[in-house]
């Protein structure tokens, strides 16, 4: 075979393998867990990659998480895992023993649904789990909060540090008053 053959064939096969692919990893969500953890399927829960959402205890997480069932729930989704050899022995897990995935969803076309939640302030970069491929989430992360979309409007951090500060047992007056001398009751 000539070498000016074999890189068309090459291409074309790479093509095809990395479209097999794509197909092979798709499912529906069929429920969402959080604004950054689903549930695929009848059992694959995943943790969105690269991307952290408000936890129990923060401002917007109830919208955030409405946002993410809206958009996801019952919905046919494209999704690949995090894996740092390409096999399933190198899937990357969180914390709690969930995998890392990056899901695209159609909205006229598909998009990333990773990227939308950064675009809309509506998560952080997790740059703990971070792989190299995403590094531009960081850029994202930036716009939304120049912006001051979402999370990064400043009402909603003032609010996420009442409510944080507030269960760890600071106090409403001391917190609103910004003096622990104040909060003597």
């Amino acid at each position: 075979m000539s070498k000016s053959f074999r890189k068309p064939v090459s291409a074309i096969f790479l093509s095809l393998m990395l479209s097999a692919f794509a197909i092979a990893n798709t499912g529906v969500v069929e429920k969402v867990l959080s604004g950054d953890l689903v549930q695929i399927g009848d059992t694959f829960v995943a943790r969105l990659t690269g991307i952290e959402a408000p936890h129990r205890d923060e401002v917007l997480r109830y919208e955030i998480y409405d946002f993410t069932k809206r958009e996801l729930e019952g919905k046919k989704v494209k999704f690949s895992t995090w894996t740092t050899d390409n096999t399933a022995a190198g899937i990357v897990h969180d914390e709690n023993g969930y995998p890392f995935v990056e899901i695209e969803y159609w909205k006229e076309e598909y998009i990333s649904f990773n990227e939308v939640l950064l675009k809309k302030g509506y998560a952080r970069v997790d740059r703990k789990h971070l792989p190299e491929h995403l590094k531009h989430y960081l850029e994202l992360e930036k716009a939304a909060q120049q912006k001051g979309l979402g999370i990064w409007k400043e009402s909603s951090w003032i609010s996420s540090l009442f409510v944080s500060q507030a269960f760890h047992g600071i106090g409403c007056h001391r917190l609103y008053h910004g003096s622990a001398s104040y909060d003597k009751e």
